[in-house]
């Protein structure tokens, strides 16, 4: 049976790649790395009924990095190549030594020793290859008939696409580190408009797996929902109201609160919570935890989960706030050694990029209180639902917005609105500078739906 690792990565490109290693050292080089990444993706893209695109890719690039010792620290030399053909990568490893001499001396560079085991579940599936060409736009044709099957309203589809690949990346070390991983996903994305008389409203939903499981029909029908969420919005009056946040939108926030968290940024006085540490920075409600070996269930690793970070450290799961306070920020092993804390295996590189801190699966745990509850603590609140034009910097964002409303259904039900029609809303708001965590009335700004 093939090694699917080797499909991407044989034994021949690795032993070039051990071989410019000891090529560096010889050169005088202190330390030497190679990371590799290599993937092939598939995509069939239908509009309205017919096939768009349908395309399929190779992509691959290596980075070696070499380290120069120094009087007061090392210098670092970066060099890179989308050609793994090569007969040698000699020459590679040699312009990064040249380039090494040219940089600013760092005394707090480091490197992992080899540790860890691939003991996680395999996070890549045979299957996702054998998925024909045929079978990809079948599926793209039925996530836009699921989509119009599930409103009337929907008028156009400019995008209906499944997306499925298959990959795998090395990180090797003068040290002995070796951290070979081989992975699948699928995913299925749908963009569309709505229309109800002379309104017109667009809106996309997508999912992602390792494995083509995706429910296409709940794909399609979110899709065609947000849009009629969006169909004829009233201004909210101005006015202070309590909020829950849709758990897209908390996805979104939070991503942006990560960024925050990287020590990088913290020692560069970049970041909101630069001395925070072991301070209450968030609702007691709120704990944030980045987990690089979670599991959705026995056998079924998430689709962050990955046995070694990007500097050969073995993945860990890192509590980043509990009950509102600060527990950490994201290291590498440079900032971590900075900083004098330990490190919390939390490196990403792509193939020409220097390691930087990342997050791996990013979640809050759960609260104890349900959706409906949710709502009945907001009263006459609004649902978030939408953010646009949000970064770390821009802390004025507009907002798309459901309430104070329901439907129906009940699908979104405030207690004091329980038999109104639905009320899309829209409306701009201005935060505090510490405005990821400024709407947290009721305990319900930080919980997501």
């Amino acid at each position: 049976m093939t090694n699917p690792f080797e499909s991407f990565i044989p034994e021949s490109l690795e032993a070039r790649l051990q071989d410019g290693i000891q090529h560096a050292l010889s050169l005088g080089a202190e330390g030497a790395e190679a990371f590799i990444s290599v993937s092939r993706s598939r995509k069939a893209k239908v509009q309205n009924g017919r096939l768009e695109d349908l395309t399929v890719s190779k992509r691959g690039g290596l980075g070696v990095r070499v380290i120069r010792a120094g009087g007061k620290g090392f210098r670092t030399g970066l060099a890179t190549t989308t050609d793994l053909a090569a007969t040698d990568f000699r020459h590679l490893f040699a312009q990064a030594w040249e380039l090494s001499a040219l940089g600013d001396e760092d005394p707090w560079l480091r490197q992992a020793d080899p540790s860890g085991v691939d003991d996680l579940p395999s996070r890549f599936h045979a299957e996702v290859d054998a998925i024909t060409p045929e079978q990809r736009i079948a599926w793209a044709l039925e996530l836009e008939a699921q989509a119009r099957k599930a409103s009337p309203k929907v008028a156009a589809v400019r995008e209906a696409a499944w997306s499925d690949g298959t990959g795998a990346s090395l990180l090797l070390t003068q040290k002995g580190v070796r951290t070979p991983d081989v992975y699948s996903s699928c995913s299925a994305s749908i963009e569309l408009a709505v229309a109800e008389g002379e309104e017109r409203q667009a809106s996309w939903h997508w999912d992602v797996a390792r494995r083509p499981v995706l429910d296409l029909a709940a794909i399609g029908a979110e899709a065609a929902l947000k849009g009629e969420r969006k169909l004829n919005p009233q201004h909210l009056p101005a006015g202070r109201y309590s909020v829950v946040l849709h758990p897209e939108v908390a996805v979104d926030l939070l991503g942006i609160v990560a960024g925050m968290l990287d020590a990088e940024s913290v020692l560069k006085q970049r970041s909101l919570f630069a001395g925070k540490l072991g301070e209450a920075i968030a609702s007691p409600l709120l704990t944030l935890v980045d987990d690089g070996r979670l599991a959705e269930g026995p056998g079924r690793p998430a689709l962050g989960t990955e046995p070694w970070d990007a500097e050969g450290l073995p993945t860990r799961r890192n509590v980043l706030l509990e009950g509102g306070v600060l527990k950490t920020y994201l290291h590498t092993l440079k900032t971590a050694a900075e900083l004098g804390m330990a490190p919390t295996a939390s490196a990403g590189r792509g193939f020409g990029s220097q390691p930087g801190a990342t997050t791996f699966n990013l979640f809050p745990l759960p609260g104890k209180t349900g959706t409906e509850a949710l709502y009945r603590m907001a009263g006459n609140g609004v649902l978030i639902t939408e953010i646009m034009a949000c970064t770390r910097w821009t802390p004025s964002v507009a907002i798309s917005a459901w309430g104070p409303a329901a439907s129906a259904s009940g699908m979104v039900c405030w207690a004091s609105q329980s038999t109104s029609s639905p009320s899309p809303a829209t409306c701009a708001i201005s935060l505090p500078a510490s405005w990821p965590w400024a709407a947290t009335s009721a305990g319900t700004a930080a919980v997501p739906v």
